[in-house]
C-alpha cells in the first residue's frame, strides 16, 4: 500500500488527450490478491485499487485494475496498465463493462490532510 497522484489515461479503452485527462486523484494505491472463491471471474486474481480518505478512517473506492502490468514512464512515476471493471445501468439492466485502462501514478509523502 502506497500514497499516489493518479491520473486515468484511458476512458472506456478509448486514449484521452492531455486536455481531456483529469486532475490527478491523491489516493491510496493497494494491490492485492483475490482468490477465485471469493470473485465471479472464477480465477484467482491480482488487482490494484484506488481509495481516497474522507472522514475519520474512512475510504471509498476510486477505481480498480484486474491484470496489471507495470510499465516504464518517460518521466517521473510509472504506468499500471490492466482491465477496468465497471457496472453501469444499460436499458433498465446493471451491465458489466471491461476495458484497457492505463494510470500514470506518482508516488507521493502523505500530507496530513489527506
Amino acid at each position: 500500500m502506497f500514497f499516489a497522484e493518479v491520473t486515468p489515461l484511458m476512458r472506456k479503452g478509448l486514449r484521452l488527450k492531455k486536455r481531456e485527462r483529469e486532475r490527478p486523484l491523491r489516493v491510496t494505491v493497494t494491490i492485492l490478491e483475490s482468490d477465485r472463491e471469493k470473485n465471479n471471474s472464477a480465477r484467482n486474481l491480482t488487482e490494484v485499487s484506488l481509495y481516497v480518505s474522507y472522514g475519520i478512517a474512512q475510504m471509498a473506492s476510486r477505481g480498480r485494475l484486474t491484470d496489471p502490468v507495470i510499465r516504464p514512464y518517460k518521466g517521473p512515476g510509472f504506468l499500471i496498465e490492466g482491465t477496468e471493471l465497471n457496472t453501469e445501468m444499460v436499458d433498465g439492466e446493471c451491465r458489466v463493462w471491461e476495458h484497457r485502462q492505463v494510470w500514470h501514478v506518482l508516488p507521493v509523502e502523505r500530507r496530513g490532510d489527506d
